[in-house]
């Protein structure tokens, strides 16, 4: 017997991965213009307050690996991706530029953990 490569398992995957980067790259342009206008950050605030996304990210990743072995993979997967979902709807209930930063570097947390196991419940 022949192993299928593509399976629905497979397809699904692809496409939970393609909406995750979808996902990031559609809000990557938008936010420096709605830091300006909603919260008046000047350049060096916005700098901050959006690396928190990509700093958060890189922090967690090395221990994603030990909780990805550690509990089961699936459910962890759907666990992260259901977070990076819904912290979207956070940016908008920010009132301060302060609970904005931290809702991004929750984000940067889910995005980390969530292409670490993306990457692993693939194979």
């Amino acid at each position: 017997m022949k192993d299928r490569l593509i399976t629905p398992s497979y397809c699904f995957i692809l496409a939970a991965n393609f909406l995750l980067y979808f996902g990031f790259w559609l809000m990557m342009p938008v936010l420096p213009f709605y830091l300006t206008e909603v919260f008046g950050a000047d350049k060096f605030t916005m700098g901050l307050v959006l690396s928190c996304y990509t700093i958060a990210a890189l922090c967690i990743r090395p221990f994603s690996g030990y909780l990805l072995d550690t509990f089961a993979r699936k459910p962890f997967y759907l666990l992260a991706y259901f977070i990076f979902t819904s912290i979207f709807g956070g940016y908008l209930l920010a009132g301060t530029l302060l609970l904005f930063a931290i809702i991004r570097a929750g984000h940067g947390v889910a995005f980390g953990l969530l292409t670490v196991s993306n990457s692993t419940v693939a194979i």
